[in-house]
């Protein structure tokens, strides 16, 4: 057997997810490679990988060797063209695809379709993502989804939208948005461990105790309305008691964001030291008191897992995918309208007003939580995908 895997870009959460997939698949004699468009984005600069690298992987478009690449969202459709010979040297048995909507994806779907090679899709979309239109998802369904095999999703949301695109309900598997638990878990204990020496490998890190934000600064990330919240949450607490707002990101949204802030004087407590990379963000986790998702719309949010496995408190937007699977409100974290800035200020009141050990049995629980959603989760549902593609539709 021979299965290959393709994603946009591969960085470290794909990579974990692969490499758990790759020795399932091993263990069952199977073979793995994996197909990435590019190894390099500006939508996700994810810093050096390649030592996460240990599969089989080739890259159709090397960055080395074309310019800087666009974003996923307006991807071109040259590596489209260059799929069908990368295919058709690896022969694969079956094919796991990214969604349906980008060229890649398509061309994916096509050349199983002409070489009737079973077909598994990999999805995190969901009703509420955008303004659907009845005929539009007619269409969708006809022409890409009821064309795949299996699936394999996020949560029960993901789960829900492709059984109301017609997907059968049976051939749909859990564990697509993972990331390395572990690694995230680890890096945040030992930045705890000594934050003398995690401030010297990060000294942009605040002394003082922060909340924060690690997220792509465009508007549907809702940062804007983040730092007024902040701003009222600073006037009720006092100017001696808050603490800092640390924003790792960067985005079209940065020069609003900046001028927001000097324009409330808030530049000495609140921290944007840009893009953090997967190397680095550990430390940034690890001493950081409560971590905030505001965004107002995301299909799943891969940063909840990663500040969860760093065992942090959450305070999440209710629009967030995720947040159905990973945060328990009043447990974990706390829940908020993410258009309502009065319930996001309550948020950071209501987190800092607890004693420090409420604080950490939330971010025990939050690590207990995020348990459920290992890379290797992502391998047993790739895995069940798998057996059931295998078998002939009765």
């Amino acid at each position: 057997m021979n299965i290959t895997v393709i994603f946009y870009n591969i960085g470290g959460y794909h990579a974990a997810r692969l490499r758990a997939t790759y020795v399932a698949c091993q263990q069952k004699g199977w073979n793995l490679s994996a197909i990435q468009v590019t190894d390099n984005t500006q939508e996700h600069p994810w810093g050096n990988v390649e030592h996460e690298i240990t599969f089989p992987l080739k890259t159709l478009l090397p960055s080395a060797t074309t310019a800087p690449t666009t974003p996923r969202n307006q991807e071109s459709k040259v590596p489209a063209s260059l799929l069908p010979s990368c295919l058709d040297s690896l022969q694969p048995d079956v094919v796991v695809i990214p969604g349906w909507g980008f060229p890649i994806s398509r061309a994916a779907l096509s050349w199983c379709q002409k070489h009737r090679i079973p077909k598994i899709l990999m999805s995190e979309s969901k009703w509420d993502d955008e303004r659907r239109q009845w005929w539009k998802e007619q269409l969708k369904s006809w022409l890409y989804v009821k064309k795949y095999d299996a699936a394999l999703v996020g949560g029960k949301l993901h789960r829900d939208y492709l059984i109301k695109l017609g997907f059968s309900p049976e051939r749909i598997f859990l564990g697509y948005d993972a990331v390395d638990n572990d690694y995230f878990t680890q890096k945040a204990q030992i930045a705890r461990l000594d934050p003398v020496a995690a401030r010297q490998r990060q000294p942009n890190i605040p002394e003082k105790p922060y909340f924060i934000v690690v997220t792509r600064l465009i508007k549907r990330k809702n940062v804007f309305r983040l730092v007024e919240a902040y701003t009222a949450y600073r006037q009720k607490i006092g100017a001696e008691t808050a603490w800092d707002l640390v924003i790792c990101g960067s985005g079209a949204e940065e020069v609003a964001i900046r001028n927001l802030i000097l324009e409330q004087k808030l530049q000495d407590c609140i921290h944007l030291p840009g893009f953090i990379t997967y190397q680095s963000i550990g430390d940034w986790y690890g001493l950081a008191h409560a971590f905030i998702h505001p965004a107002l719309q995301e299909q799943w949010g891969l940063v909840l897992n990663e500040a969860c496995a760093a065992g942090l408190p959450i305070l999440c937007s209710s629009t967030v995918g995720a947040r159905y699977e990973l945060v328990e409100d009043g447990s974990n974290g706390l829940l908020f309208d993410p258009e309502n800035q009065e319930q996001i200020t309550a948020s950071l009141l209501a987190i800092q007003q607890m004693d420090s050990a409420a604080r950490a049995k939330m971010g025990y629980l939050s690590q207990k939580i995020v348990d459920k959603f290992s890379p290797q989760k992502f391998a047993d549902g790739l895995l069940k995908a798998i057996d059931i593609v295998r078998k002939p539709i009765m």
